[in-house]
C-alpha cells in the first residue's frame, strides 16, 4: 500500500479526493483556538466526506476541578548520553477564552530553553451546536477509548459525526 503524506492548513485542506471516513488524532481539535478556526476546520473536512461520510475525532473534556488552579510541577530524567534534564512546568487556565496555557522551562547541560503551547477546551454542549452548524449529526459521543458513555468527569469527548 502507497501512503502519501501530505502537509496542509487543516482549515484549507485542498485534497484530491473525498472519502467516506476521516478522523483526526493527538487531541488535534485544541489546538484550534477561535470559533472561526474551529468551523473553517470542519468545514474544509466536510468538503472533503462523501455524503454521510463520517468523522471521528477526539479533544479533552474541561474538567473545572482540574483546570481551575495553577499546576506546576517539575522532571526530572536521565537522558541516553547521561545528562541530568530538568523540566519545570507551568499550566493556567483561562475560563474566559477556555484556553490553557502551557509552559515548560527546559535546563540540560548547562542551558536553558523554554517553549509553550495554546490549548482551548470546548465544552460538550458547544461542542454540539458547533458540530449542527457546520452539518454534521452526532453518530456518537464517547467518555473514553472504552466506550464508555460520556460523563461530566470523562477525561475526553470520543466524538463520532456523520456529515449531512
Amino acid at each position: 500500500m502507497e501512503v502519501q503524506f501530505i502537509v496542509q492548513d487543516c482549515t484549507q485542506l485542498q485534497l484530491p479526493i473525498t472519502t467516506k471516513f476521516m478522523y483526526m488524532t493527538g487531541n488535534s481539535f485544541q489546538h484550534f483556538l477561535t470559533n472561526d478556526s474551529q468551523n473553517a476546520l470542519l468545514q474544509s473536512v466536510k468538503k472533503h466526506l462523501q455524503p454521510g461520510g463520517e468523522f471521528l475525532f477526539y479533544t479533552r473534556n474541561a474538567i473545572l476541578s482540574e483546570l481551575s488552579s495553577i499546576d506546576e510541577y517539575e522532571e526530572q530524567m536521565v537522558t541516553s548520553n547521561g545528562e541530568q534534564r530538568f523540566t519545570f512546568h507551568r499550566e493556567e487556565y483561562d475560563p474566559v477564552t477556555q484556553i490553557l496555557t502551557c509552559h515548560a522551562v527546559h535546563q540540560q547541560d548547562g542551558k536553558t530553553y523554554e517553549d509553550s503551547i495554546l490549548l482551548r477546551y470546548t465544552y460538550p454542549m458547544e461542542m454540539m451546536r458547533l458540530l449542527q452548524q457546520n452539518g454534521f449529526e452526532l453518530v456518537h459521543l464517547y467518555g473514553t477509548w472504552q466506550k464508555h458513555e460520556f460523563r461530566a468527569q470523562s477525561p475526553s469527548m470520543i466524538i463520532h459525526v456523520r456529515s449531512r
